[in-house]
């Protein structure tokens, strides 16, 4: 039987098999194209909000600990077009520090246990047991490194570092299969948040899991031209005042309801479809694993017959995941501004300080 130990070494591979983004026949997963997009646009509101942030995320970016996949993006770019290059490569860079000093496999995901109705008594006892809390640390991540880019007293390697995650591990929450897992008669130890259960891919007519259905989508496109088509389209499609959800950033408390909101779409009909488990989940979990690497790195199914994606359900996915990624970009933006204002409080303050003790003396 697939047991819970290869499950959680699958659940150690999401960002691969969400993240790493190598090409699949050209296809992508949520996280390339996706993350690149989410970036965009929240590149696009920083420019709109602070212009003066610009020149100081390049430099930042500069500073990172991994510079050289920074200066391969910035390219021959000069100015604005540089800090945006480099800007957008923060957005996908976690899921390409895969197997490096850098990685933090837990931080893609914070699962919620969906329960079906033909799910095994014993199943439904051991998500019980769990007292409701999501496995995988997208949270704690989120608030850890959202700290640092705001702290003043960050080195700017440690900024530039956590910007990257931040930026990334936002767009992978507002995913609803990062955080969401099914029990089923099927999966009675969990689907591994649908990496388990094929579906035919309309796109490449091959059999795909339903987790990078939902990640690659439409938008298979890494090449910037084509992100940048992608934000704008997804910008106009969905701007600020159409999502009622959008609200001023009240720090840490905000990532569960973001999650939340994603968790909401998987409960109501993200999972409502009909999937085919990978042939060896009920013999060997080494191979169910090695199968989703081997479908990410070589584009390879370990089925040759899927059940199809019912129109509707296409239609709603095309719906959901671009109003999903508008939220994500303008959100990572307001956590940037946020943090900008109070870094710019922080040194107003410092400098009214340094001023008066330049003019009185140290105080006792």
């Amino acid at each position: 039987m697939f047991i819970q130990s290869g499950l959680r070494r699958l659940a150690a591979l999401f960002g691969l098999a969400i993240g790493i983004g190598v090409p699949v026949q050209s296809a992508q997963a949520w996280d390339h194209p996706g993350h690149m997009t989410t970036a965009a646009i929240a590149f696009a509101e920083i420019e709109r909000a602070r212009p003066d942030l610009i020149d100081k995320i390049g430099l930042l970016m500069l500073k990172h600990p991994e510079p050289a996949p920074f200066w391969v993006a910035a390219g021959d770019g000069k100015g604005k077009e540089r800090a945006r290059h480099m800007f957008i490569e923060a957005g996908r860079w976690p899921d390409d520090a895969k197997f490096t000093a850098h990685d933090r496999p837990t931080w893609h995901t914070a699962r919620w246990t969906i329960i079906a109705d033909d799910a095994p008594a014993e199943a439904k006892a051991l998500v019980e047991a769990r007292g409701g809390k999501p496995i995988g640390n997208a949270l704690e991540a989120l608030a850890l490194n959202a700290a640092i880019v705001s702290n003043p007293e960050s080195k700017p390697e440690e900024r530039a570092l956590a910007l990257s995650w931040m930026m990334h591990v936002v767009g992978d929450i507002h995913q609803p299969l990062h955080v969401s897992d099914l029990v089923s008669e099927d999966f009675p130890t969990g689907n591994a948040a649908g990496t388990l259960g094929y579906v035919w891919d309309p796109l490449r007519d091959s059999a795909m899991p339903l987790h990078l259905l939902w990640d690659s989508n439409t938008r298979r496109s890494t090449k910037l031209e084509d992100v940048d088509g992608y934000a704008k389209e997804i910008m106009e499609q969905y701007p600020r005042s159409s999502l009622p959800e959008l609200a001023a950033f009240e720090g840490s408390d905000d990532f569960e309801k973001w999650a939340k909101e994603s968790h909401e779409v998987a409960v109501d009909w993200a999972y409502d479809i009909e999937t085919i488990p990978d042939p060896n989940l009920d013999a060997d979990s080494d191979r169910v694993v090695g199968n989703m690497v081997k479908y990410i790195l070589e584009g390879i199914s370990p089925v040759e017959e899927a059940p199809a994606v019912p129109d509707e359900y296409w239609e709603k996915l095309q719906e959901a995941v671009p109003r999903r990624m508008a939220l994500a970009g303008y959100r990572i933006a307001d956590i940037i501004l946020s943090a900008a204002d109070r870094l710019d409080a922080e040194r107003t303050l410092s400098g009214k300080v340094l001023d008066s003790m330049q003019r009185h003396g140290p105080t006792n």
